[in-house]
């Protein structure tokens, strides 16, 4: 059993276990594959394609060196490949797939700051390993200065929705998997979280994109204070997303 098999159990195995009803044919259709071949693969009777794995990589949001990883596993091969090339690549997509590098830019900011990684994981409840690893990882792209200040160094960062990338789709799916999280955890007088409904033709969208940025825009005029005058770190998401079905 190869590790790609092992990471495919895995994620059809933590789908289950938040829906109980959550079966092998919707993972299947989720991945874009037949139950037969999904079934197969899992079970390791069946070698994976490079179409099929082009499938699961996009589904499963894997990084440049993941994919070179797995694909390379499934073949019984080892990749030959530049290593700092290869550590600029995942330290790239890593900087916008994960939320928490964002955040801990956001943290030098705040109050009484500290460039100590458990400091930092109790902060955003992330795991003292996850906060190490990014903070090199901001570290080696130019982004973080640990000493003598604890701050961020270049300019700000915008993930946008409108470029079609891997690494931004689980930048936001993270982002929604967090807001979920917080609904349970946070009282509701520190959070806003509200949902509209409404009939809107598509020519209209273009216009109505322009109106949240120009919001998100105003959002950061809001909080630009000094240095070290913040008290907590805050994400917003202004979520627009069709209910219904779109009709080519």
């Amino acid at each position: 059993m190869n590790e790609l098999t092992v990471l495919l159990k895995t994620e059809f195995e933590s789908r289950r276990k938040k829906n109980s009803q959550f079966s092998l044919r919707a993972f299947s259709r989720w991945l874009g594959l037949s139950p037969a071949q999904v079934s197969q693969i899992m079970s390791g009777k069946r070698t994976i394609t490079t179409k099929s794995f082009a499938k699961i990589s996009d589904k499963l949001s894997l990084s440049p060196f993941e994919q070179k990883k797995y694909m390379y596993a499934t073949k019984g091969k080892q990749p030959s490949q530049d290593q700092q090339k290869k550590k600029l690549a995942e330290d790239q997509f890593r900087l916008i797939a994960d939320w928490y590098h964002m955040a801990i830019l956001s943290l030098t900011r705040v109050k009484e700051a500290k460039s100590d990684s458990r400091w930092i994981a109790q902060q955003l409840g992330i795991t003292v390993q996850q906060a190490n690893e990014a903070m090199s990882r901001l570290v080696r792209l130019g982004c973080l200065q640990l000493k003598p200040e604890f701050k961020q160094i270049g300019e700000p960062f915008e993930v946008t929705s409108d470029i079609p990338s891997t690494a931004i789709r689980k930048y936001h799916q993270q982002c929604l998997q967090l807001a979920s999280e917080k609904i349970e955890q946070v009282s509701l007088e520190k959070r806003q979280i509200q949902s509209l409904n409404f009939p809107m033709s598509l020519k209209t969208l273009p216009k109505f994109k322009i109106l949240i940025d120009t919001f998100l825009d105003d959002a950061l005029t809001l909080t630009e204070k000094s240095d070290k005058q913040q008290e907590e770190v805050f994400q917003l998401n202004v979520q627009l997303i069709p209910v219904t079905q779109i009709h080519k």
